[in-house]
């Protein structure tokens, strides 16, 4: 069941610490809360994917040089609050939430971009809009501009929105107790940590 704004507020003053959700700082209440789901806003790192002279990412190649293939194709970028960042056409990037996000083990959330600048071709999101029970961190938005323009982007721009749904019951196996767990206790922009993942490497064949 989706929570309403009343019941997002109400999870976020609980005095039962495992039903608490946090989401701090929240600059302005009463516009950043919506009928079912509250606002969040653009931090201030991002991480640009450049240019490299390198054919591919290889997901056979050995964790270590995938690694510092990563690396190498990353570049952090942290502006100040008036600061614009210019996101041109077609480019991506990572940035993340103002927000830390604390989210209790029978809740999951999903972020999704704002339909006023889903109109001028801002995409907030490519795939990873799902947020764990458990998960505990700023999340991450990988932006991508589809329009014509570039856009200039500043910290503290309501970007995205974030709802949450109540499970049927709490989760046994919440993010920070996933075995995988990447992300957990971020505060600032996270390139990719594909590399953790087992399947990564040449393949082993048993003899």
């Amino acid at each position: 069941m989706l929570l309403s704004e009343l019941e997002i507020a109400e999870r976020m003053v609980s005095s039962d610490e495992a039903k608490r959700l946090v989401i701090t700082p929240i600059v302005s209440a009463k516009n950043q809360f919506g009928p079912s789901s509250l606002d969040v806003r653009l931090g201030t790192e991002f991480a640009l994917l450049e240019n490299i002279n390198t054919s591919h990412l290889d997901t056979l190649a050995d964790k270590g040089n995938l690694q510092r293939c990563i690396e190498a194709y990353t570049r952090r970028v942290r502006i100040g609050p008036n600061q614009p960042f210019y996101l041109h056409p077609g480019e991506f990037v990572l940035a993340s939430t103002l927000e830390f996000i604390k989210v209790p083990s029978d809740l999951a959330g999903r972020i999704e971009g704002r339909s006023s600048w889903g109109r001028v071709g801002l995409l907030v999101h490519a795939t990873a809009g799902f947020v764990d029970p458990g998960f505990c961190g700023v999340l991450t938005f990988e932006l991508l501009n589809a329009g014509k323009l570039p856009i200039a982007l500043k910290p503290g721009l309501r970007i995205g929105q974030i709802c949450f749904i109540r499970m049927s019951e709490a989760s046994r196996i919440p993010y920070e107790s996933k075995k995988l767990t990447k992300y957990s206790g971020a505060t600032g922009v996270q390139p990719s940590k594909v590399v953790d993942d087992p399947e990564i490497g040449p393949v082993q064949i048993d003899a």
